[in-house]
């Protein structure tokens, strides 16, 4: 129980940092995301800086966020706001209706939030890489890169990890590990009403900018997970919030560290960042160019050197393992990156992203849009599995019926929506001959393309449409404002709540509602709610090691599908030390390298758990680590035992 409010003490001065601004900026909103920036910018930072002396420890952590607590407090109280928190101005007094969408959009956060602390972390990302590198580092008291089997746990860019870590560290366990992604939505919501605002939207605009960020399928799921796709969102709408209000407020020195900061941090959450974020770089440096000439050199210098400065650990431990600070070995590039760039290709890749998003409750409309994308290939000259922009080879596209699986689930009534949008943006002819407006609906059509021009489809790419949906919720919100029938516009927006709340309560790995939900199912059987057929083993052979009285424990793993992190939780035994865990092979040659330096080249394991794509563990008598030998004495699909002799 005290660990549990320990892990509260990132939240207490996130809450501090944004009192502090609430004074400063004179907006809430605004407040949010500067106490979020300055949290992320402490998140990194601090992390990286205590990773260098290996001090990744409960005390060192605990004594980084009370020191951050307590000296927030002391600013805060130096600088008392002499007017209410919170206190509206004219342009945020709200309607009922108004203020009813708002309670909506509460209730959805409510739900998710819910979940997200109630579940553990159970989805596939999270058991192979996201979850497993932070137990790792907790292990290390380190960022530094390591020997595994699975190598995304090292390349992937890792700030929502740095927050997971902090939160586990603190608490002892994963029980605020989904928050991460749940603040991000939250934070996302607030960030499109802001830039709604920058676009010239009233209060209506803003409301209808958040309700549609707030309900859109695929960040409800997501929003109680510990993927990260809602968190690179958030930063890349911070950023983009950060960049409109100097184009607008001028140039100032914190809002122009906010912009590095906020850039800084989505590139270190997730490498699609540099898609989002790109069309947006361009506009900014183009528009302050000409606005503010000579000016801008040194925001663009400081800029520059925040986003270095916050992903500089993460490159270089990157080129010093692997030769290169941005990428992934060969063997993983080939799952996502683009062959054969051609027109067709191209116009491929765009058809097929958007057909992924079209799908309905009916399976001959879905067969119909199927038939038209088939037609347009042939027409093209281009399969619609075509092996150079398609993963995994061989792939059938296909559309599916509304998903609850937060991998593959898609936003179909958003997905209409913003061509409505689009349709009566040209319509009006106020908004578009509002350049900002203009401006900022190609770039966000921009981060589309991009992500057509350089990534294959994969059967989870709408996780990638998540950002790029959120982007266009201030245009949505500022189109539909304008409606005369104010009427049907507030139940357009209405009707996305009530629509949402089925996503709520059936997600497929952590539902609120159903026979095994995530109340009356255990910690450790909602780990596996995804993979059940794997629960049996994974405790058999954890009772199996356990009965070893093992203090070192080898991982063995030959395949991409073996869930690491569930053995994190797992293995340690209550009242006594945690087991050491290794990995004591890799099927990447250059990560192999770890293995023979210290601590890991010293480390000696009394039994390996294994496991490898054709489960031949069963066949195998006996294993050879270091010159020890280990022999084979328990076994079921897909984990294997070897004992040291």
């Amino acid at each position: 129980m005290i660990t549990d409010i320990f892990g509260l003490m990132p939240l207490v001065a996130l809450g501090i940092f944004f009192l502090i601004f609430e004074k400063i900026d004179k907006c809430w909103r605004s407040a949010i995301l500067s106490a979020a920036i300055i949290w992320g910018v402490l998140v990194a930072s601090s992390t990286e800086i205590l990773s260098l002396f290996r001090l990744l420890t409960f005390e060192w952590v605990l004594g980084l966020w009370l020191v951050a607590g307590i000296l927030g407090l002391i600013v805060y109280l130096k600088f008392k706001p002499s007017e209410p928190i919170l206190e509206k101005t004219k342009d945020e007094q709200f309607s009922s209706v108004l203020a009813g969408l708002l309670g909506g959009v509460l209730l959805i956060f409510a739900g998710v939030g819910l979940i997200a602390v109630v579940a553990p972390p159970n989805n596939w990302d999270s058991m192979t890489y996201h979850m497993s590198r932070v137990a790792h580092w907790m292990q290390n008291r380190s960022v530094e890169h390591y020997p595994t089997s699975y190598v995304p746990q090292l390349y992937h860019p890792p700030g929502a990890e740095f927050a997971i870590m902090h939160f586990q560290i603190l608490s002892g366990g994963d029980r605020y590990a989904n928050l991460v992604q749940w603040l991000s939505m939250a934070g996302s919501a607030i960030a499109v009403s802001l830039i709604a605002q920058h676009l010239g939207a009233n209060g209506r605009g803003q409301v209808f900018a958040a309700v549609f960020a707030a309900t859109l399928p695929m960040g409800i799921l997501q929003g109680s997970s510990t993927q990260n796709d809602y968190a690179v969102c958030f930063w890349v709408v911070c950023f983009v919030c950060c960049g409109l209000a100097g184009l607008q407020a001028g140039i100032t020195g914190f809002n122009t560290f906010k912009i590095g900061a906020g850039l800084g941090l989505a590139l270190l959450t997730k490498t699609t960042a540099y898609i989002f974020c790109l069309p947006f770089i361009l506009w900014f440096l183009v528009a302050g160019i000409k606005g503010f000439r000579g000016k801008m050199l040194p925001p663009i210098l400081i800029i520059a050197a925040v986003t270095l400065m916050l992903n500089l650990g993460h490159f270089w431990r990157n080129y010093d393992l692997f030769g290169y600070a941005i990428g992934a070995p060969e063997s993983f590039t080939k799952e996502y990156k683009i062959e054969g760039l051609t027109l067709p290709t191209f116009l491929s890749n765009v058809i097929r992203n958007l057909g992924m998003q079209a799908g309905t409750r009916i399976s001959r409309i879905n067969g119909a849009i199927v038939g038209v994308i088939n037609v347009l290939h042939r027409i093209l000259g281009v399969a619609t599995n075509d092996p150079r922009i398609t993963w995994p080879p061989g792939q059938v596209f296909a559309i599916a019926t509304p998903s609850f699986n937060e991998n593959t689930a898609t936003n179909p009534i958003h997905f209409w929506l913003t061509f409505a949008t689009i349709a009566l943006i040209f319509r009006n002819h106020s908004l578009k001959r509002t350049q900002i407006v203009v401006t900022y609906l190609s770039a966000a059509i921009m981060t589309f393309l991009l992500l057509c021009l350089l990534l294959k489809l994969q059967p989870w790419h709408s996780r990638h449409h998540l950002s790029i949906f959120v982007l266009f919720a201030p245009i949505f919100g500022l189109a539909v404002s304008q409606i005369s029938n104010h009427r049907i516009a507030n139940y357009l927006v209405a009707i996305l709540i009530i629509m949402s709340l089925p996503w709520i309560a059936h997600n497929k790995f952590r539902p609120l509602l159903g026979d095994s939900n995530i109340f009356n199912s255990s910690r450790q059987e909602l780990y596996f709610t995804s993979r059940p057929n794997i629960e049996v083993a994974y405790n058999k052979a954890v009772d199996f090691v356990k009965s070893q009285k093992c203090a070192n424990i080898g991982l063995s793993f030959w395949a991409k599908s073996v869930w690491e992190y569930p053995l994190w939780v797992m293995l340690p035994e209550s009242g006594k030390p945690a087991p050491r865990i290794e990995h004591i092979s890799t099927i990447d040659p250059v990560v192999g390298q770890k293995l023979n330096v210290e601590p890991y080249k010293s480390f000696i394991p009394c039994a390996i758990l294994y496991s490898d794509t054709k489960n031949d563990g069963k066949q195998l008598k006996e294993i050879t680590v270091k010159n020890q030998t280990y022999e084979h004495k328990w076994s079921m699909e897909p984990l294997s035992v070897f004992v040291k002799k």
